[in-house]
């Protein structure tokens, strides 16, 4: 009898010591989760409307809304309709926060655009997600020749002969005749030309 005790007391004690660390475990990957979505001080954000491209800057959030910093185009503030879907990239501690919503409220005085808080957000981890290589390959962007300094199949870094500002909406031709939209979301420029960083409509096949 007393073994029996013995062998239902161990069975009770290893049921235990394995609910308390599934419970732990499960309370470090929500929080690990959570930190993950925290979108970053001060964070970068692209807001993407039908037709343009903007940047600005995460004032604060709530459940009520986030608010952003004014929208910029070209250099220029941007006064985005009340009423109109827009799509925000808002850079977090684990990647990029993606969601739609709609803009709620502009304040003019204050400089600040403010959005209905997102119902669902996706979160684009893109340092475990993307696979961005090395290549040596020519491509054809908005008609400008180009040579390709690092591809993923959502995007690449392009050395082009001219100048495309960020925002812009442009086409890229491969070698291996595929064409892509694509968005130039990052510009440097020198008296040789531009490094762009673009971001394909549809991802593309890497081999």
């Amino acid at each position: 009898m007393q073994e029996i005790l013995t062998l239902l007391a161990s069975f009770s004690a290893v049921f235990a010591v394995g609910y308390v660390g599934g419970r732990g475990y499960l309370a470090l990957r929500s929080t690990n989760s959570k930190s993950a979505q925290t979108p970053i001080e001060n964070a970068k954000v692209r807001m993407k409307t039908s037709d343009a491209l903007y940047r600005c800057r995460l004032v604060s959030k709530d459940a009520a809304g986030w608010t952003f910093t004014a929208p910029m185009h070209r250099d220029n503030y941007v006064p985005v309709s009340v009423g109109e879907t827009v799509k925000c990239e808002v850079v977090a501690n684990g990647g990029l926060l993606i969601f739609e919503t709609k803009v709620i409220a502009r304040k003019s005085i204050e400089g600040t655009i403010i959005v209905a808080a997102p119902k669902s957000v996706k979160l684009d981890n893109r340092r475990m997600s993307i696979d961005r290589r090395e290549v040596d390959m020519n491509v054809v962007v908005a008609g400008k020749n180009g040579a390709v300094m690092d591809l993923s199949p959502g995007g690449a870094r392009v050395k082009i002969q001219g100048f495309e500002r960020e925002g812009k909406m442009v086409r890229i031709d491969l070698p291996s005749g595929e064409s892509r939209g694509a968005t130039v979301v990052d510009s440097k420029n020198d008296q040789f030309g531009s490094v762009i960083r673009l971001k394909f409509d549809e991802p593309i096949t890497c081999e």
